[in-house]
């Protein structure tokens, strides 16, 4: 059996004011699934991912990602570790308001100097159906339309896994079905995703759900 691309073993987490968000955790995450975290708002869900990505640091235990130890590892080479690798997608779109859908997806690529930037934004555009608002900026979009562009701008980065915390807290229960059913999508086409949500009707969509309640897991 294959090694996880993410495991936290014993992982606690207490933030400055004392909060602790994470009480000795133990999760692993394997390739190609499609595992939803759920729990009330407050559980740790945010910070679990956080950690699980290597954006957050664990006060306590460790954390291996794609096969290797990020406990220790400096911000600086972390960030160069996990470049094209893990992608992150958020409840807020994070969307540069000053830009076209497509400068939105060019950007980001450039800045990691990702070849043929045009062309790949383009394709992802298109699977994305938005290609009729090339030219648009975020204010001029749905927000279902404004989550598929940050989407896109995590899947220009050729990703082998998606992060995504409430990625539809922000949607309608249908235009979140439709998030999720992108996302399943995706995940059949070999991205694996760790995903939080509130949100019980999306639960149908998991491979695997995982239970999260004031920072433990049940």
């Amino acid at each position: 059996m294959s090694e996880p691309l993410v495991e936290l073993k014993g992982v606690s987490k207490v933030y400055l004011d004392g909060t602790q968000a994470l009480k000795n955790v133990d999760f692993s995450l394997n390739k190609g699934e499609f595992v939803g975290v759920v729990g009330p708002s407050g559980s740790g869900k945010s910070t679990l991912l956080h950690i699980a990505g290597g954006i957050d640091r664990a006060s306590e235990g460790r954390v291996t990602l794609f096969g290797r130890d990020i406990t220790g590892i400096p911000e600086a080479h972390l960030s160069e570790f996990r470049r094209g690798k893990v992608a992150y997608v958020f409840q807020f779109y994070y969307l540069m308001e000053d830009f076209t859908v497509l400068e939105n997806l060019l950007v980001v690529a450039e800045m990691l100097g990702k070849g043929n930037v045009k062309k790949k934004a383009l394709e992802v555009l298109d699977f994305l159906r938005l290609s009729h608002r090339l030219n648009h900026k975020p204010h001029q979009l749905s927000g279902g339309e404004q989550q598929r562009v940050a989407i896109g701008r995590a899947l220009i980065l050729d990703p082998k896994l998606i992060i995504a915390d409430e990625p539809t807290g922000n949607l309608d229960l249908e235009e979140g079905k439709r998030i999720f059913s992108l996302f399943k999508s995706l995940n059949e086409k070999g991205i694996t995703f760790l995903v939080a949500t509130h949100n019980q009707e999306m639960i149908p969509f998991f491979s695997r759900v995982v239970h999260l309640k004031d920072g433990t897991l049940g």
